[in-house]
């Protein structure tokens, strides 16, 4: 009875710390991974945000245009039993959308970088290029 008693104790001890954990980190900027895994300052830590807020106002005016030239992608596709030049030309924005999106999405990175210690930029830049270009592995 006195051990079931204490592996309750210890199960509900670590629930709380599990909730405690990850509430913390939830809570936490997005930010906050970079800042740990690179050890930055407090003052680096505002820069980052401020990198990452300035990329959300950029990013989230591409995604909604992506999502609409997709939209409008999948309507013409489910309308026809064809490639037909408004298909092409859809897929054709939807592409300039994605190369746009890549773009600022680069630019992000090498802004985030430049506020690393230089001999840890590389480290991250390996760590997110693969979201803008497949290197076949590359690296």
């Amino acid at each position: 009875m006195r051990r079931g008693f204490l592996v309750f104790l210890i199960v509900v001890a670590l629930g709380f710390g599990a909730a405690a954990i990850s509430r913390n980190y939830l809570q936490s900027p997005p930010s906050a991974w970079l800042c740990s895994k690179f050890g930055l300052s407090p003052r680096q830590a505002e820069r980052m945000e401020s990198l990452r807020r300035d990329y959300g106002s950029r990013c989230g005016p591409l995604c909604g245009k992506m999502c609409e030239a997709n939209a409008h992608l999948e309507n013409l596709a489910l309308g026809s039993g064809s490639v037909t030049p408004g298909i092409r030309a859809a897929i054709a924005e939807t592409d300039r959308i994605r190369t746009e999106t890549r773009i600022a999405m680069l630019d992000h990175f090498y802004a985030v970088a430049a506020e690393l210690p230089p001999e840890r930029r590389k480290e991250y830049l390996l760590k997110v290029l693969p979201l803008v270009i497949d290197s076949c592995g590359s690296h």
